[in-house]
């Protein structure tokens, strides 16, 4: 399918008329502004799922991608502040494959990067592989999305990933975490490269992003900015103390965070908590997601720590049932929170936002 096919037939669900009003609200919660409700994302899907058992046509075809991507918006509906986009999905190890991870397709909704460097000297001289297939895979999705993108469907970053995920992604995390210990000046070299291959893989993708001509950007969270935005992480923090936290990530995550407009900070799992004192302290953080794991989802454990959160002047997101919206609000108010959620159908979407 070329890209003007996919222009011409496009059905989409959403009203982009509704966009100022989406852009004001959500303009004001990247603010942590008062608001009289909560910003809420929610969405009700019909089924369009890839049904091929061919996993390698599945991840790496791009026309199939983008028809399949195309049709999956133009079949979805959008409630509250809810807006259509595309996440350029190479799973959440996409950056270890550009970098030369060894890839395995797990599912049509799972894909790995294995560790393939034998060394932490070969990750701190690493130079990216332009020709490298899923690096070459992303890029012209990129481009193949953005050309049918205008005034249709925004355009999410692929996962650039937490810097030392990565480098564990590459070279194994059980020898990264030694080397926190034994070799630590040659783990900050590595990291320090890491960096600025994150930092040129974001402005890269950025750029063929704007060709869209769409305001403003998104992340694959799905929650619109009026710039440049990324949900950053370092999902690998759990494992380590919050001093290491300070002396590893905090100065990459500034750094990082200062190379977009609307840096947002994904904090997943209870061992991450540790962590939460020091991002709360970082002036250039707008937003934090606060994802507790497997297990630990309902939400009303959680009050205390969301309303830290937003006491400290950081926008939160979670995710929640639509049963739990209302409770959650009475507890922590509506000032600076989103809610993603997913209606069962539309008349319980409708009556979320409404």
């Amino acid at each position: 399918m070329n890209t003007n096919t996919a222009t011409a037939e496009r059905t989409s669900l959403f009203d982009f008329g509704r966009m100022p009003a989406i852009a004001s609200r959500l303009s004001n919660w990247w603010s942590c502004g008062d608001q009289e409700r909560p910003c809420i994302i929610a969405t009700v899907e019909s089924n369009t799922e890839d049904a091929s058992d061919d996993l390698t046509r599945h991840w790496m075809d791009v026309d199939g991608i983008i028809t399949r991507t195309i049709g999956h918006i133009d079949n979805t509906r959008y409630f509250g502040e809810a807006v259509p986009y595309h996440y350029l999905d190479l799973g959440a190890s996409a950056m270890a494959c550009t970098l030369g991870g060894t890839v395995e397709f797990v599912d049509t909704t799972t894909i790995w990067s294995h560790p393939s460097m034998d060394s932490l000297e070969v990750v701190a001289a690493l130079v990216p592989d332009r020709t490298n297939p899923y690096y070459r895979l992303l890029i012209e999705t990129a481009k193949r999305s953005a050309a049918c993108a205008k005034g249709h469907h925004f355009i999410a970053p692929y996962a650039l990933g937490g810097l030392l995920d990565t480098v564990a992604g590459l070279y194994g995390t059980e020898p990264m975490l030694i080397d926190m210990i034994e070799r630590p000046a040659l783990l900050k070299q590595a990291l320090e490269n890491m960096k600025r291959i994150w930092i040129a893989s974001f402005n890269e993708i950025e750029t063929i992003i704007a060709k869209s001509g769409n305001r403003g950007g998104i992340g694959w969270a799905g929650i619109w900015a009026p710039g440049t935005t990324f949900p950053v992480q370092e999902d690998c923090s759990y494992m380590f103390s919050a001093d290491m936290f300070r002396e590893f990530c905090v100065p990459h995550l500034s750094d990082i965070f200062d190379a977009m407009d609307y840096p947002f900070y994904h904090l997943d799992g209870v061992g991450a908590i540790v962590h939460l004192d020091a991002l709360l302290k970082m002036k250039n953080l707008k937003a934090i997601q606060w994802q507790p794991g497997a297990g630990k989802e309902r939400l009303s454990q959680w009050y205390e720590l969301i309303r830290k959160i937003i006491a400290a002047g950081k926008a939160c997101q979670v995710y929640a049932r639509p049963d739990e919206i209302d409770d959650l609000v009475k507890n922590v108010g509506a000032k600076g929170l989103l809610v993603i959620t997913r209606g069962r159908d539309i008349d319980e979407a409708e009556r979320i936002t409404e």
